[in-house]
């Protein structure tokens, strides 16, 4: 069965044979670099800069802060919005006339 759906596709190219194995390289050099020593030097460099930041942070207990606010303060309209709307209205009011 799995012979049929090969049938179904085009051959691969010798040219995407080589791009495919090329980044099939890279991406397994890449995850090579993936260790957990790696891993843990990483999340070490992170709290140090988060550290050396920390004179720049908002305390947030001050703030309010929400992420969806229901629309209660909408977004202006963009000119791109405002053109389109004025091509459409005069686009009705065109196709009303004739």
């Amino acid at each position: 069965m799995s012979n049929e759906k090969k049938k179904d596709f085009a051959e691969e190219s010798p040219k995407t044979r080589r791009a495919r194995e090329k980044l099939k390289k890279h991406l397994d050099a890449f995850e090579g670099k993936i260790t957990p020593q790696a891993l843990q030097k990483k999340a070490i460099e992170i709290h140090r800069w988060i550290s050396r930041h920390a004179a720049d942070r908002i305390v947030l207990k001050s703030k309010t802060i929400s992420l969806f606010d229901e629309n209660k303060n909408a977004a202006e309209i963009s000119q791109k919005i405002s053109k389109l709307t004025e091509q459409i209205q005069s686009w009705k009011m065109d196709t009303k006339i004739t």
